[in-house]
């Protein structure tokens, strides 16, 4: 073994399903292609594109929905019939990596040191995409980057059913005009905090030393630090069984509306629920 040898690059695959439930839906059933599909009971859990040029997002109250698109059509969901449409999908990944970490409806894989195997790392996610399609009929969107962060971040930028890479050294020009509500780890209430500073980018958070994170949000301050500079050492690992397990989300604005709390708590056991049956 070569001790001088070079240390390869990391590079991580984020693979995601795109409109998750809806688009199973709409593979089940041809008729509701290109037509507004909701799937949820009380709230959106999952919604077709064609639902979201309305205005329409997961967590969203149906009755707010149909207030925005009238002709939603609007379905329960079939959560065991997901789960196996997503295990596919993870089956296809694991053929590239043996370090697949999977969540409900996306995927990290760690490719690092395989370019022998696999060539150009761009070809190689196009492949994944065309066979996944082949195989389910769902579209799936594609990043690669240089740690976890990045390449979701730059996944999102093309979806649906897109790929994109972004390298190291591109970074910090990405990174930087972005909205601060796009760097992971900054949810609702913080960038509400980071706005009050007048901290709308991702760049302008830069400005703000570690110790005055950590005063704000603790020890997940130390985190936005690194990552707002593009810096993520988290690594791609198989999930083995969790010692808790927690789902939330945030209102768009305050309510006490019991239909509407309640809508959001069963939307979220749900989600907790279907994701115990896959651990």
């Amino acid at each position: 073994m070569n001790d001088d040898a070079p240390v390869p690059d990391r590079t991580v695959l984020h693979v995601d399903i795109d409109a998750f439930f809806a688009a199973i839906e709409q593979q089940r059933d041809p008729r509701l292609k290109g037509k507004p599909v909701i799937v949820g009971a009380g709230v959106i859990a999952s919604c077709s594109y064609e639902a979201r040029r309305f205005g329409l997002n997961a967590g969203m109250t149906l009755s707010e929905a149909r207030r925005l698109c009238p002709k939603a059509i609007i379905l329960e969901g079939h959560a065991q019939v997901y789960r196996c449409y997503a295990e596919r999908v993870f089956d296809r990944c694991r053929e590239l990596s043996p370090d697949v970490e999977t969540y409900l409806d996306e995927a990290y894989l760690e490719l690092t040191g395989t370019e022998r195997v696999h060539g150009d790392f761009t070809t190689r996610a196009a492949n994944l995409k065309r066979a996944i399609l082949e195989d389910t009929g769902l579209t799936v969107t594609c990043g690669i980057g240089p740690n976890r962060m990045l390449a979701k971040l730059v996944g999102k930028t093309t979806k649906p059913d897109g790929l994109a890479r972004i390298h190291e050294v591109q970074a910090e020009a990405f990174l930087t005009a972005r909205p601060i509500e796009q760097l992971a780890g900054v949810g609702h209430a913080h960038a509400k905090t980071l706005r009050g500073m007048n901290i709308r980018t991702i760049g302008e958070l830069r400005v703000l030393p570690v110790g005055a994170l950590e005063a704000l949000f603790g020890a997940p301050g130390r985190l936005l630090h690194e990552r707002c500079r593009g810096r993520d050492t988290a690594p791609v690992v198989v999930r083995e069984m969790p010692l808790s397990l927690s789902r939330e989300t945030s209102f768009h604005q305050d309510t006490a509306d019991r239909r509407e709390i309640e809508g959001m708590l069963e939307y979220l056991v749900g989600r907790a629920c279907r994701a115990t049956r896959e651990l």
